[in-house]
């Protein structure tokens, strides 16, 4: 019979892992609660099991080079971010600016002539 409301150990949440389109966000609150759910609570492992379950992104890249101790301060900043990341999935794209010192474009492309002067006639 399979049990499906069962209890986790602090092993199993290793096993949780950010989905590739998953946001931070929804990955936290579902971490949060799975872990909520261990009978045991062991912020150590936590901390490591969250780290460990983060897909490649900017977060992770800072997870692993700050100096953050603890589980809280860990949940507390990937709030901070999922709150990034939720604003910056609600912008509009911004148009690219064209590089002024990139390569000039394709010869498929049409470039503007330069512009002709006309010098008036010497008058005598």
């Amino acid at each position: 019979m399979i049990q499906t409301d069962r209890l986790y150990s602090a092993d199993d949440l290793y096993m949780l892992r950010q989905g590739k389109d998953e946001p931070l966000r929804e990955y936290a609150a579902r971490f949060s609660h799975e872990y909520s759910r261990c009978p045991e609570n062991d912020d150590r492992a936590a901390f490591g099991a969250f780290k460990s379950g983060l897909r490649e992104s900017n977060f992770r890249y800072l997870v692993h080079n700050n100096l953050w101790n603890t589980y809280a301060e860990l949940m507390k900043q990937a709030a901070i971010h999922a709150k990034v990341e939720y604003f910056n999935s609600k912008r509009k794209p911004a148009t690219p600016m064209r590089n002024p010192f990139a390569d000039p474009p394709p010869a498929s492309v049409p470039t503007l002539a330069p512009p002709q002067h006309s010098t008036p006639a010497p008058s005598t």
